[in-house]
Parts: structure tokens; C-alpha cells; sequence
């Protein structure tokens, strides 16, 4: 299947293009989208993949980074996060609601009576974990320290009570100088002069501007003044060493991603399940955002979406008895489609036999949604085919061609299966002793 690429049709278009061909995806940086579908056809693994991709979202790392790393080291994380709640994974199904989802009542006779009260649905109890720690982590970063300020109380607490001066060493390369002693200060400027490493202090007022001192102290890189460069850095690491001395001592809350897997998420009825969804999550409607909205749910609660929560659905595309996505949800998504990868089957005549398959199957449906995936051959030889087709492919490929067995018998048999029909039942036959 490597030799040959697959036309591509997204949900959204039938138009044709190139399908990826590497299981793994790659990711140019670490921004992954807000609410992003893997889509494709059965056992291409699109469940498997969710794994990667919601480490991937919360751990700012590359796919590329975590498919190098064990299957069961991933798992170990995978379920660490779930533990703590970072990570919901559940399954859409027909019967899904919107009850479920966001909000809804249920009934309790804890009482001795009956009586019905508000319950908040997975998507709802995610949102709001992920918006108290957006909350706290945006206050900190409210109330955390001008450099200004920090500049302004390293000088008072280490100024010479004698001299009123303020010395600051240098770093030990410097050839000539051992430190800067800054004599006076105003808003914009510091005044200093220098003192040789053999102690000579130097009959001068040199200056220092706060702004750049700033620039350097938020963007390492910024480079201003080169040939007093030394200078500056001297003064920002020691604003930087008294910032660190000074933290206080409960440890600040780091921002958190989470992530809402929602596995055959197109086999729920999605715009009822979603609601109010269909408006917040949106990027730039997120709460966080510049233009983040809120709306109120029929219970009367205010509800947002913060920006720290991801959205990772699947969606089977051959399955055509479900209904697909709407165009309004459908646009508020990014596709991702994860197609079959011969190259996971280590078996040669397995891996020819899986090829040959699906090239069959896309010259008569013309569509690569229809597909057999390779985790129906992973691990598998050739003993282990007949079980293969006869309990998992051949009733597939009934879904498939439905009142069609003389094509599936066409497909089978132009690939030099040995199959037959017994019993108004189509069979591979399995070799005898």
C-alpha cells in the first residue's frame, strides 16, 4: 500500500487529494488545534493514536517525540492523567444526550421520595476543572512582580548604608572588571561605575538604561548595547537571582491542558449532544480568548469553554448508517485522516495479501473510506488468515457490498484467496494437514 497513495475525501469535500501515508502524523511545532476528529477507515487506528495525541496536548510535545518512546511507557501516562483528571475518555452511541454531555436532571429517591436534581455531564465537570486551573494560573501571573519592582527592592535591600551604593559582580570571565557600583538611580536610568580586578574603582558615571535592562530580562536574546552587554546581564541575573530567592513558598499552579477524547463521536445525534457547544468552542469564543463568550444553560448557570481544554473525537468513515457531522459543528473542527499503513505488518505475504485487498476494494468503491485497516494483520501469518476473514473481514465486506456476493467473491478470489461458497456463505478455506 506504500506504493500507491490513496485519494483523499475529507467530511467536508469530495474533491481528491493525496491521503498521508505515515501512521504518524507530523507536527511542525507543538500547537495542536482546539477541537480536532482523526477520521478514517476501520482498524487504522484511530482509538490507538488518540493516546499519542492527548500526551502530545498536554505534555506540549511533538508526535513525532512520543512515537519513539514504549507503547507501555505512554500507557503509564496516559492513565496517570486520566487518574487525575486531565483526560475523560468516553463513547459516543445513539442513545447519547445532551443530559450526559453537559447538564441534566436525574431523578433520586435517596430520600424516601422521588425527586430530581441538577447533574452536571462529563464535557461540563472537564470544563470547569480546566477553567479553575486557567483562573488561578492567570491570577498569579496578575499579581507576579513588575521588573521594575524587582530592580527597584534589589537596590534597596543591598544598598551600603555608608556609601549608598549598590555593588553587582560581574561574571568571573571578564578580563578587566570584577563588578559594577550603580550610584544613583531615576526612572529611566541607572548611574554606575566600575571597579577593576585589581580594586581600583574608576572616576566615572557610566549609565544604564531600565528599558533595555527589561527587554533583556524578558527575551534572554535581546542583545541592545553589545560593548556593555556584561553590564546589563550582570544586573538582570542579579534581579533574576533575588526574584528567585523571593518566591513565596507555596509553589505556584502551572497551567494545565485537558483533553476530552470522544471515541465514534458521529454516532451520536452531535448537535444535540452539543447544544451551546456549537458556539464556545470555537477558538476565538473560548473563555481566555480576546472575544471568549458565555451562555447560559436551562439551568440558568453561566457555562464558558476555556481555552485550556481540547476536543479529540474519532469518527469511522465506513460507517455510512450514521449520520455525519452538520456543517456548523463540522467547520469548528480540524480532520485528521489516519489511513491504512502497510508498513505496521511485518509478515511479507501478509503485508502483500493486505495490499492487494484494498486495492481490490478501492477500484470498486472508488472512495478510501471503505478500507480495511492493518489491525486486522498486525501479528497475524498466513495460518492465522482464515480466522481473519471468515469472523472479521468477510462480514465487513458483507457491510460493504450489501446483495453484492459475486463481488466480494470477485474481490477475494482475484487476489488468489482460496475462497468458496458453502452454504450460501462465502469461506476461506483453511489449509488441511
Amino acid at each position: 500500500m506504500t506504493e500507491k497513495k490513496y485519494p483523499l475525501q475529507t467530511p467536508e469535500s469530495s474533491q481528491v487529494e493525496e491521503a498521508p501515508t505515515h501512521y504518524h502524523l507530523t507536527t511542525r511545532n507543538h500547537v495542536y488545534p482546539k477541537n480536532m476528529i482523526l477520521y478514517g477507515p476501520p482498524g487504522t487506528g484511530k482509538t490507538y493514536q488518540t493516546v499519542n495525541y492527548a500526551l502530545a496536548m498536554i505534555e506540549n510535545k511533538s508526535l513525532e517525540e512520543l512515537a519513539d518512546e514504549p507503547r507501555a511507557d505512554l500507557l503509564k501516562r496516559f492513565n496517570a492523567y486520566k487518574e487525575k483528571l486531565q483526560i475523560a475518555f468516553i463513547t459516543f452511541h445513539q442513545s447519547y444526550s445532551y443530559e450526559d454531555f453537559i447538564q441534566g436532571l436525574r431523578p433520586n429517591t435517596n430520600m424516601g421520595t422521588l425527586h430530581f436534581e441538577r447533574r452536571d455531564g462529563i464535557f461540563k465537570r472537564m470544563a470547569d476543572r480546566a477553567r479553575k486551573n486557567f483562573d488561578t494560573f492567570s491570577q498569579q501571573q496578575v499579581f507576579k512582580k513588575k521588573f521594575e519592582d524587582l530592580l527597584n527592592e534589589l537596590l534597596i535591600k543591598n544598598i551600603d548604608p555608608e556609601t549608598e551604593e549598590i555593588e553587582v559582580y560581574l561574571d568571573s570571565s571578564h578580563r578587566i572588571y570584577q563588578s559594577i557600583i550603580i550610584f544613583e538611580m531615576t526612572d529611566t536610568t541607572l548611574f554606575y561605575k566600575r571597579r577593576t580586578k585589581r580594586d581600583i574603582i574608576k572616576n566615572e558615571s557610566k549609565e544604564m538604561n531600565i528599558d533595555i535592562l527589561k527587554n533583556i530580562y524578558e527575551d534572554a536574546t535581546f542583545v541592545k548595547d553589545a560593548i556593555n552587554q556584561k553590564y546589563y546581564e550582570a544586573v538582570v541575573q542579579a534581579v533574576r537571582q533575588y526574584e528567585e530567592n523571593h518566591k513565596p513558598e507555596k509553589s505556584l499552579q502551572q497551567l494545565q491542558n485537558y483533553v476530552v477524547i470522544i471515541d465514534e463521536i458521529n454516532r451520536a445525534n452531535i448537535s444535540r449532544v452539543f447544544g451551546e457547544l456549537i458556539t464556545l468552542i470555537e477558538p476565538d469564543k473560548r473563555y481566555g480568548s480576546d472575544n471568549g463568550l458565555s451562555v447560559t444553560l436551562p439551568s440558568g448557570e453561566n457555562f464558558t469553554v476555556p481555552a485550556n481544554l481540547y476536543i479529540l473525537g474519532t469518527m469511522n468513515t465506513a460507517d455510512r448508517s450514521i449520520a455525519l457531522i452538520d456543517t456548523a459543528l463540522r467547520r469548528r473542527f480540524v480532520f485528521e485522516a489516519i489511513y491504512p499503513d502497510a508498513s505496521l505488518i511485518a509478515d511479507e505475504e501478509v503485508q502483500k495479501v493486505f495490499k492487494d485487498l484494498n486495492e481490490k476494494i478501492l477500484q470498486e468503491k472508488n472512495s478510501p473510506d471503505y478500507l480495511i485497516g492493518q489491525a486486522f494483520f498486525i501479528g497475524k501469518t498466513m495460518e492465522d488468515l482464515p480466522q481473519v476473514f471468515n469472523y472479521q473481514l468477510i462480514p465487513l465486506l458483507l457491510e460493504y457490498f450489501p446483495n453484492r456476493r459475486d463481488t466480494i467473491l470477485s474481490i477475494l478470489q482475484g487476489i488468489a484467496l482460496p475462497v468458496e461458497e458453502v452454504n450460501y456463505q462465502i469461506k476461506y478455506k483453511e489449509a488441511t494437514n
